[in-house]
């Protein structure tokens, strides 16, 4: 076979070949309309691998709209091929783009096709929730929303919610603060958001984020106690006190009924050396909360703790008569406990502070009787 021959005939096998692809591509179109999608992949799967049809846009949007029909389908024929479709269509789709970048032949279509990409990409990622597949659901919603914005410009901010909730139950809470804060930045987030924002910091060891967190959520929603209680427990846990009064004063002037913020206050004027501050905001606690075991057992404890204290500086006393007077101001101390502990105690029948400190006090006062009482409760307690 002389050369010109050998040429023509590679020609004609070229031709051949290509022709063949071509065909091959319009049998996937095809056993689309049959609604054989199990054929109609086979079939474009050759064709994206070709070299005679993996570089037409044509190839790659029907690829991208036979994957998308798998995803799609509730055929429990197709069940095996359903895992990856969703993300075959999308890439192929995207490949369909970049291809047809001057024609435009397919990309209005791909663009319309685009929206159900990302709903799908949102769907599958609730169903991994739904499964505690966290990192795969955070995947899944992060495609969906750059979906939305990049083909129709839409901040989806439920979707962007769901990427922090994800990537907070998946444990990687950097990125869930990121969310967290595009989430309050769009004005789309409640209380609960700069909550989990703050738990989000306090996961890093970021106590000062975790703070502002928190303070940024106080001031939108001042009458909120979750969000106060939390940061009074965190000035706690940080031993920032001064801080945590100030706020609780604060807390008090927005919500002046709340008898948990005044045993917050109390509590804090303890630790700050404010005795006269904290037994009024005991008192005042108990005035509006008659039942708020705390108080009850704070103030109890705190007058308690004043009557110890003064009995051991009478003890060192020499001289009888200041004895007596020294002793007899420590009694009034344990005296004025007396009432609140026992209120606790009729609260909450179980806790060994009471129990202990009754115990003591019935026993100074000479009265076997509540003594044995409390002895009995000391031993149910146990059980």
């Amino acid at each position: 076979m002389n050369k010109l021959s050998k040429i023509i005939t590679l020609l004609l096998f070229v031709g051949v070949s290509s022709f063949a692809q071509k065909a091959e591509l319009q049998s996937a179109m095809n056993y689309v309309k049959w609604n054989d999608l199990e054929k109609a992949k086979a079939s474009i799967d050759n064709c994206t691998a070709n070299e005679s049809t993996m570089g037409m846009a044509k190839t790659w949007y029907w690829s991208g709209f036979i994957y998308q029909s798998i995803a799609d389908s509730k055929d429990e024929k197709l069940a095996s091929l359903k895992p990856g479709a969703l993300e075959q269509a999308f890439k192929s789709y995207q490949k369909a783009l970049e291809l047809d970048a001057k024609s435009n032949d397919y990309t209005q279509e791909i663009r319309e096709k685009m929206g159900n990409i990302a709903y799908n990409y949102m769907d599958q990622g609730i169903s991994n929730f739904q499964e505690k597949k966290y990192e795969e659901a955070l995947k899944n919603f992060e495609i969906g929303i750059k979906v939305k914005k990049d083909f129709f410009n839409l901040t989806d901010t439920n979707g962007i919610n769901n990427c922090a909730l994800a990537a907070y139950k998946s444990g990687q809470f950097a990125k869930a603060a990121i969310y967290y804060n595009q989430v309050i930045s769009l004005n789309a987030g409640d209380e609960r958001t700069f909550m989990a924002l703050s738990s989000s910091y306090l996961n890093q060891n970021d106590t000062t984020s975790a703070l502002k967190a928190l303070g940024q959520g106080i001031s939108k929603y001042p009458q909120d106690k979750d969000l106060t209680s939390r940061q009074f427990n965190l000035y706690l846990i940080s031993g920032k006190a001064n801080e945590a009064y100030t706020e609780a004063e604060k807390s008090i002037q927005l919500d002046p009924t709340n008898a948990n913020l005044y045993l917050n206050k109390g509590i804090l004027a303890e630790q700050l050396n404010k005795p006269v501050e904290a037994e009024a905001a005991y008192k005042k606690a108990i005035e509006l909360n008659a039942g708020l075991f705390d108080a009850q057992y704070n103030i109890g404890t705190f007058y308690y703790n004043q009557g110890v204290e003064m009995n051991r500086k009478a003890n060192d006393i020499k001289d009888n008569a200041k004895y007596e007077a020294a002793k007899k101001q420590a009694d009034a101390k344990f005296k004025a406990a007396l009432p609140y502990l026992e209120k606790a105690f009729e609260i909450n029948r179980k806790d060994s502070g009471v129990l202990q400190s009754l115990k003591v006090l019935y026993s100074r006062a000479g009265n076997q009787e509540k003594v044995n009482m409390i002895n009995k409760a000391i031993e149910e307690a146990k059980k």
